[in-house]
């Protein structure tokens, strides 16, 4: 009997707490949806949509083909800024140590091309390669995508 009656009450907690979390659960979402512009992200407190810079790629895919594993394998990716205001480039990265992106510090003024260049070294590095570099910027999106992709043999 002591048995039915402890699960009894574990129920009954369990039950009441869970209800609770709910409760909890929503009064939060509530405040958020509630919450002044101010909570927006800094993201999008940063970047003027309507007249932000605006990135436009001839190529963001750059097919190696094949290179000899040692080799150094260069590109350079050009863009230019189509938006209305200058376009400046905060950071770019690759998604490994062997691939060095080199990018223009100085904002680039609308109708300006410019463009990264990337050095990928092979050594170490056989097989099927896919690069990927990131560019974050004040352009809207603020986030571009480039690709280096081929084999290491």
């Amino acid at each position: 009997m002591k048995k039915i009656l402890f699960a009894s009450l574990v129920s009954v907690i369990a039950i009441s707490c869970g209800s609770n979390a709910k409760e909890t659960a929503v009064n939060t979402e509530v405040e958020i949806a509630e919450a002044p512009h101010s909570d927006v992200s800094v993201e999008e407190n940063l970047i003027d949509t309507v007249n932000a810079p605006i990135i436009e790629i001839e190529n963001d895919t750059y097919t190696f083909g094949e290179a000899k594993e040692g080799e150094k394998v260069r590109h350079e990716y050009a863009f230019t800024n189509t938006g209305k205001t200058p376009l400046i480039i905060s950071s770019v990265n690759a998604s490994c140590g062997c691939t060095t992106p080199n990018y223009p510090k100085q904002p680039i003024k609308p109708g300006e091309t410019a463009k990264i260049e990337v050095v990928f070294d092979t050594k170490n590095q056989p097989g099927m390669q896919h690069k990927v570099i990131t560019m974050i910027s004040n352009a809207h999106p603020s986030q571009t995508i480039f690709h280096l992709k081929g084999e290491v043999k």
